[in-house]
């Protein structure tokens, strides 16, 4: 599994990628002409840079990507570009592309102008996309000629292969299209080049795609695709139960009742997600507006008491029906770039789960019986992220046994997401799930003061995030990397849970087979993958 980035490049050598793809094996004639997926939601629309990147499910059948994710190893390979190469300092990308691909519509055949075209509309002003700020890293995209791309970069782009990959968000749409019709145009009816074509939608009620018979490399085993959009748990549960949905994204304490009726489980090759719990408010550069010293957890003392109070035992076993792995410190597998080991020995005596501890630490910050810490906790669901609210539940019930107050509310992702995003949050704690990427993606992400979505900021953060990107030697960026880990570890910054594997449940009579690998963006990605029953 390609986690670990390993820079290859020295100053003197590029390294060129180049694999020949393999067409996908003729289907099984499928029962049903429909697949129905019943999912917990995503925010609805057609532009690919206005979204996170979980909501990046709709857009996995019928928009494709520069690069592939490979099913079985997780290493990035030619999708709708055959080669790539980066430059010995990671400043320039070029990208070979693949000839013969033609968008869906009628819209003509997949060249540079429509990579610089998807690259354009990750400026808009109004884009929100999960890679914005990398994106924003890019100096200037020039067409080489119709099947050669380059990305000049400000500072060196060591992730590049993960952003154009199908676990990154760059899209890519027909600049024809939008030339001819606009922003209206593709909104109504956007022209991809994937093996389903997109038919349409009912905002928020479900989506469908059919499938494209000429496609390039792939034929689905299924003529068209649905995915409906079906918040409420127990009704996703009865939709698969009845035959109405054919597979259904299902928090696990459901998994168990679908096992039960002869449903199957289809998990993803790789656990690629952590659920983590964090705390909102952390805003520690000196003069931020945003900070405010009331906000209890910006006290070291309480961000301890808040992981100690928690059996994560317990809670692993009621909630991820065992399946969960120790997360050390959040984003950090044991593949990732910095990962320190020594964080497993020490894991249990800074976070374990001791509520005797934890009372004698809200005390020496300055609640008790007369003074009780009151906040509130924040839960949503997302594609592959239906244990939010199950979580928020049993947070509630252990901080209680500590002499915490809690509220539970269940928000959509949206609103959550515009509230940390306005630092507006130091009110609430979230759990969310979140799946990997590279190191410095998700330092970026979530503790860089300059990211749109960070919840955690500091000098020493800021200082070491930027001495990592502008770092080459895989030596160098090692040792960075887990700096930063170290840091965030010993400062708990989080309250980190569980990697799993992503997991959806299907009817056996419909689906056989689906291998995905779950670091796609959306996590269940690879449609045309999914085998039908004989």
């Amino acid at each position: 599994m390609r986690l670990r980035l390993t820079v290859a490049l020295t100053t003197a050598v590029a390294l060129v990628f180049c694999l020949v793809s393999t067409p996908t094996p003729a289907a099984a004639q499928a029962k049903v002409e429909k697949l129905v997926f019943a999912s917990a939601g995503f925010e609805d629309t057609n532009r690919f840079w206005m979204v996170a990147r979980p909501d990046h499910l709709q857009f996995d059948p019928f928009l494709e990507t520069l690069l592939e994710v490979d099913p079985k190893t997780g290493t990035y390979t030619p999708r709708l570009a055959e080669k790539w190469q980066a430059s010995p300092d990671f400043r320039q990308w070029t990208f070979w592309l693949r000839k013969g691909v033609h968008f869906h519509f009628g819209y003509g055949p997949f060249t540079a102008k429509d990579v610089a075209h998807s690259f354009a509309l990750t400026q808009r002003p109004e884009a929100k996309m999960t890679l914005g700020p990398f994106w924003r890293g890019v100096e200037e995209v020039k067409v080489v000629n119709d099947h050669q791309v380059v990305f000049y970069m400000k500072k060196p782009a060591t992730t590049m292969d993960y952003a154009v990959s199908r676990a990154g968000d760059f899209r890519i749409v027909s600049k024809a299209q939008w030339d001819k019709e606009g922003l209206e145009g593709f909104d109504k009816r956007p022209a991809g080049t994937g093996s389903y074509r997109y038919v349409g939608r009912q905002q928020g009620i479900s989506i469908t795609y059919e499938r494209q018979d000429n496609h390039w490399r792939e034929k689905p085993a299924f003529k068209q695709l649905e995915f409906r959009i079906v918040r409420e748990e127990p009704t996703r549960l009865a939709m698969l139960l009845s035959g109405e949905a054919h597979i259904a994204d299902l928090p696990r304490e459901l998994q168990k009742d679908a096992l039960k009726r002869g449903m199957k489980i289809f998990t993803s090759t790789f656990p690629v997600d952590w659920m983590t719990v964090y705390l909102g408010g952390q805003y520690y550069l000196p003069g931020d507006p945003a900070f405010k010293p009331d906000v209890s957890w910006t006290n070291k003392k309480v961000r301890q008491a808040l992981n100690m109070a928690i059996n994560r035992k317990e809670l692993n076993a009621s909630v991820f029906a065992g399946k969960g792995t120790p997360t050390y410190v959040t984003g950090w597998s044991d593949k990732s770039e910095g990962f320190n080991p020594e964080w497993a020995s020490r894991f249990d005596k800074m976070y374990g789960f001791n509520p005797a501890r934890a009372k004698e630490l809200l005390k020496e910050a300055g609640y008790g019986p007369g003074k009780p810490l009151k906040f509130k906790v924040v839960a949503f669901t997302e594609p592959g992220e239906s244990e939010g609210p199950q979580v928020a539940e049993a947070l509630g019930i252990y901080y209680r046994e500590i002499g915490i107050e809690t509220e539970i509310e269940v928000l959509d992702w949206a609103k959550v997401r515009e509230m940390f995003r306005k630092k507006a949050i130091g009110c609430c704690i979230w759990p969310n799930i979140i799946s990997w990427r590279p190191s410095e993606e998700w330092i970026r992400t979530s503790y860089w003061s300059k990211s749109p979505n960070h919840h955690y900021e500091n000098e020493f953060i800021d200082k070491h995030y930027e001495m990592l990107t502008s770092a080459v030697n895989p030596q160098e960026r090692e040792k960075v990397a887990r700096t930063i880990g170290d840091h965030l570890f010993e400062e708990f910054a989080d309250i980190p849970l569980f990697w799993f594997a992503n997991e959806v449940m299907a009817n056996p009579k419909v689906v056989s087979e689906w291998v995905y690998p779950g670091l796609g963006a959306g996590r269940s990605t690879h449609f045309h993958l999914i085998k039908a029953a004989r």
